[in-house]
């Protein structure tokens, strides 16, 4: 279940997925060209945490998202809400 911030925006990512490396059993011939890289693509969402009103408040934000597992931005930036007023923001992101 994503978290409840702000409105989605998508990214098309991409994960390889390796396999394994063990060689198949004798019984099991492996195909010419097989590869044991496989591109997996999913798609990436993100949403606004934020605006809270001071910097220390967006960063502990930040950290408890970190915490529940949640891939974050790199930090927190200015960022404004509806009515024009400043505060701090970062993204979450996850699968959607």
């Amino acid at each position: 279940m994503p978290p409840k911030f702000a409105p989605c925006r998508h990214l098309v990512g991409s994960l390889v997925l390796l396999a394994t490396t063990l060689a198949p059993p004798p019984a099991i011939a492996q195909m010419p060209g097989d590869s044991p890289l496989q591109t997996v693509q999913y798609r990436e969402c993100s949403r606004r945490a934020g605006p809270f009103a001071t910097q220390d408040t967006a960063w502990r934000k930040w950290r408890e998202a970190r915490a529940q597992g949640y891939p974050v931005s790199n930090g927190v930036v200015p960022c404004y809400d509806q009515y024009n007023t400043r505060g701090y923001c970062f993204f979450v992101f996850y699968r959607c």
